[in-house]
């Protein structure tokens, strides 16, 4: 298949094609099976957390730790553009069986982030007194915060500059490999955490559980890849001008568009801390935690679609590519959305519960920020097929259609929040860059339909009408729950949401597999639930033979 490809690079032959066609089917498959069960398991994990943080360190230290992750986040900006351009490069070399190139581009994009990371933290550290101010750090934490941003943003440039090794593992469509030394990674970052905060390290722990766990992360790449990827060579002889122009080409673009995104991502955060006070970016950060971290399930499917769409897009003639690319587009917009709503229209809808099982208390303004920032991931899920398979298309240029729009109207409804409140508040700054984000993606989704060829009516009848039926089932239960809120303490409260979020979950599988699945996609739902059930039948039969019978 490889030599083919080599020789026909523009009109493969329909037999490389149906193997690619295969061939990403099953990755797919293989790859977003387990990265959803390892993000479910990330989810449970980050509840336990901020509640248990928040009892030993109190709101004011929290804060500080949402704020270094700030910073961190524009770390990861720094360089993103460029390891997003690894997987895409890699998928490309690898599914011609140009390992050299592959070898080059990881290469030369491993100076690209020392570089850019060095760079950064120098000026981090140089800057630290300026850092503190803008953050409102009590002087309390000032010692703590200089060794938990040192520590951390360090620990996170390392890991970045050493991203080469699971890149080539995730352009290689071995994500599956990739997710399982994440599994590992965020469980012992959870227990170490247990342990560091509760014998009273404090903030000092959160830190230490990051650095440790992170860096076991970065070894268990390093040498997974080594073993999956033979090809794999990382040296200075192999950078190259060449590399280094493809790398820019198509990794400045995402740059530019990466850091517009984590501008709108934390700027309500950002400018709560000077305007409002440090602990307004943790209520922000409270409000907004479930809603972000439950999108990191439907996250795997677009996750899948760039190292897919770009294999597709490398391997199949000009004649099938459109109509491939276009299912891709369409039935992964349906069934992303479909697992994202399904979680986000409970909290939209049981925001208030939600909340005072989780923490034991509501903080100011967390109710109402909880349901937007829901529906606010909504929307930028619906946008997650579309940039990701343009990207592997070597199309980054057209999130600017996204990103441009969103920053524009954010810069627009930040200062009319203060206007329309009398004030900054962490309400107005949140309903702002929630505001700006859904116009936007509404925006972006249309301009993602024409490129697709697809018209609003196959879009809203597969995707828009669906991914509204969880808000209908779950306002059936909103009003029970929030006077359940209303009359029992946390214990009874949680006892209830789960109760209740048991029967919407029930409630809503009967109704998607009634009215909005497919006779084909019920068909295959029904059989792998079957699959699934015998598999673990005959597991728990096998685990009961394996206990020993005692005699009378």
């Amino acid at each position: 298949m490889t030599s083919q490809a080599q020789v026909e690079p523009i009109e493969p032959s329909p037999i490389v094609a149906q193997d690619h066609r295969g061939e990403t089917r099953r990755a797919l498959i293989r790859n977003i099976s387990f990265d959803v069960i390892a993000r479910i398991g990330y989810l449970v994990s980050r509840v336990f957390i901020p509640p248990f943080v928040l009892a030993h360190v109190g709101l004011s230290a929290y804060s500080l730790w949402s704020a270094v992750f700030l910073i961190v986040a524009y770390v990861g900006v720094s360089s993103i553009g460029f390891t997003s351009a690894y997987v895409k490069l890699v998928a490309e070399y690898v599914g011609h069986g140009e390992t050299r190139k592959a070898n080059s581009v990881l290469s030369t994009g491993l100076v690209i982030c020392g570089l850019v990371s060095g760079s950064f933290l120098v000026l981090l550290a140089l800057g630290m007194p300026q850092v503190l101010r803008w953050f409102h750090v009590p002087a309390n934490l000032v010692s703590d915060a200089r060794y938990v941003i040192l520590l951390v943003v360090g620990m996170h440039s390392c890991e970045i500059v050493l991203s080469v090794f699971k890149s080539a593992l995730a352009g290689s469509q071995k994500i599956l490999e990739v997710q399982r030394i994440w599994v590992v990674q965020y469980l012992l970052e959870a227990a170490l955490v247990f342990f560091f905060v509760g014998a009273g390290y404090g903030i000092r722990g959160l830190a230490d559980a990051f650095a440790l766990s992170t860096g076991m992360s970065i070894v268990l790449n390093a040498m997974l890849a080594r073993r999956i990827a033979p090809w794999l060579h990382i040296s200075m002889r192999s950078v190259s001008r060449e590399s280094w122009q493809r790398l820019f080409h198509f990794g400045g673009v995402l740059q530019c568009s990466a850091v517009l995104i984590q501008t709108l991502e934390s700027a309500e955060r950002l400018i709560a801390a000077p305007l409002i006070g440090l602990d307004a970016v943790g209520v922000l950060d409270i409000a907004s935690k479930l809603p972000r971290v439950s999108t990191s399930i439907p996250s795997a499917f677009a996750g899948a679609f760039m190292p897919a769409s770009a294999y597709l897009h490398a391997g199949l003639p000009e004649s099938e590519r459109r109509n491939a690319l276009q299912k891709l587009y369409l039935k992964g917009s349906r069934y992303m959305i479909f697992v994202a709503s399904a979680m986000l229209g409970f909290m939209a809808t049981a925001a208030g519960p939600i909340l005072l099982a989780w923490m034991g208390k509501v903080y100011s303004g967390t109710i109402y920020l909880m349901a937007i920032f829901a529906i606010q991931q909504h929307f930028d899920c619906l946008t997650g097929p579309g940039t990701s398979i343009l990207r592997g298309m070597g199309r980054p240029w057209q999130e600017f259609s996204y990103t441009i729009p969103n920053f524009l109207l954010a810069a627009l409804f930040i200062p009319l929040s203060r206007l329309v409140t009398g004030g900054w508040s962490a309400t107005g700054l949140g309903t702002a860059i929630a505001a700006s984000q859904i116009v936007a993606a509404i925006g972006f989704i249309a301009r993602a339909n024409r490129l697709f060829e697809l018209s609003w009516r196959q879009y809203a009848r597969a995707v828009l009408l669906p991914s509204a039926v969880p808000y209908l089932v779950g306002w059936i239960f909103a009003l029970p729950a929030l006077r359940l809120a209303a009359s029992t303490n946390r214990w009874h409260v949680a006892l209830a949401v789960l109760g209740v979020g048991a029967i919407y979950v029930i409630v809503l599988c009967v109704v998607m597999e009634r009215f909005v699945l497919t006779n084909e996609e019920r068909h295959w739902f029904r059989e792998t639930v079957n699959e699934r059930w015998l598999r673990y039948k005959s597991l728990f039969r096998a685990l009961l033979k394996l206990i020993p019978l005692q005699s009378a």
